[in-house]
């Protein structure tokens, strides 16, 4: 769908929904109350339900600020009004973001244990985070942009672009929106490695080298994909416990085009049982002590050669899978 048949389809969609919800609410509430009381499975339902309307909202708040900003600056061409227009558009998606995230803490009673925050200091980096859940999404937004004031440019997915802020706001800013099922790989490897051009010293750039949520049947499955053609990587895989087996070609392309930065990789637990929404339905978020790791390899440290650096990116990902063991066999506090 182009762009044109995308937004006339979710933005009317998105207001119809935000409006019926709120108009609606107690009656939802009501009816969230009674699940959450007679169904075990449903027992976080007036906690989702609410947190469904502050996500609706932020995104038709994100909606309208964003024709605002176009309004305003959007369609200028001087040089400095189009650096204002960019620079508003960040600090709009830093408010969605954060805006989302305090929200879940209050809604969901979540804790939060940063680790290795000094790593994020310095110059914008190539980050390389894991990828478990719709909620660890909002990490390196609140605990990398937002608090130490650096901007990423980020690969996502296409299919996100169903989602009105991230289409409008996501397009205006320097990220690529990824098609995972072309096979067109070159292409869209170049997509990639095109974020790595023109960095200024607070840009960065990320992506999730899994490609997709963690989950043990995913997990399964692509062991058993890797054994039919890499053997000897399924092997090394199979002690990946903790995280999926890394997508090589985006990663190894963005790594090979990296023009100077330091890799910084995030691990973390405490999402694991938020795949998606559904799955929030059953308290799994409830009281959840979120711990997160951050560590830092300067740019010295990483191999030019491709076949090192896919040793490098594995090394790391022994340790990711290391560090997300850590983080879940921590204390309960």
């Amino acid at each position: 769908m182009n762009l044109v048949g995308r937004r006339l389809l979710t933005l009317p969609l998105l207001f119809l929904f935000t409006i019926a919800l709120t108009a609606t609410l107690p009656l939802w509430l009501l009816v969230a109350v009674l699940m959450a009381l007679f169904v075990p499975a449903a027992r976080a339902a007036p906690r989702v339900l609410l947190f469904v309307t502050v996500f609706l909202w932020c995104e038709t708040v994100g909606v309208i600020a964003s024709t605002w900003l176009w309004l305003r600056d959007g369609r200028s061409s001087d040089a400095t009004i189009r650096e204002r227009f960019l620079e508003r558009n960040f600090e709009l998606q830093f408010w969605w973001a954060d805006t989302l995230k305090r929200s879940a803490a209050f809604l969901f009673r979540l804790r939060f244990d940063v680790q290795g925050d000094a790593d994020l200091d310095g110059d914008g980096v190539i980050m390389l985070p894991r990828h478990c859940s719709i909620g660890d999404t909002l990490i390196p937004i609140v605990y990398y942009c937002s608090r130490h004031v650096r901007r990423l440019r980020y690969v996502l997915k296409r299919e996100l672009l169903f989602d009105p802020c991230l289409d409008i706001v996501g397009n205006r800013l320097p990220n690529y929106f990824i098609d995972r099922k072309s096979h067109d790989t070159s292409s869209e490897v170049a997509g990639i490695q095109a974020l790595t051009h023109d960095l200024p010293p607070d840009h960065g750039v990320l992506i999730y080298p899994e490609g997709t949520r963690f989950s043990a049947a995913k997990r399964d499955a692509i062991l058993a994909r890797l054994e039919a053609r890499d053997p000897d990587l399924a092997e090394r895989a199979r002690a990946w416990d903790r995280v999926l087996p890394p997508r090589t070609a985006g990663p190894l392309g963005l790594l090979a085009a990296n023009p100077g930065r330091d890799i910084v990789f995030c691990a973390h637990t405490g999402f694991e049982g938020s795949a998606s929404f559904s799955t929030l339905f059953n308290g799994s978020w409830l009281d959840t002590h979120v711990r997160i790791r951050f560590w830092r390899v300067p740019f010295a440290e990483v191999p030019a050669e491709s076949e090192a650096l896919r040793d490098f990116l594995f090394d790391q990902w022994d340790r990711m899978n290391l560090e997300v063991a850590r983080l879940q066999d921590g204390p309960a506090t």
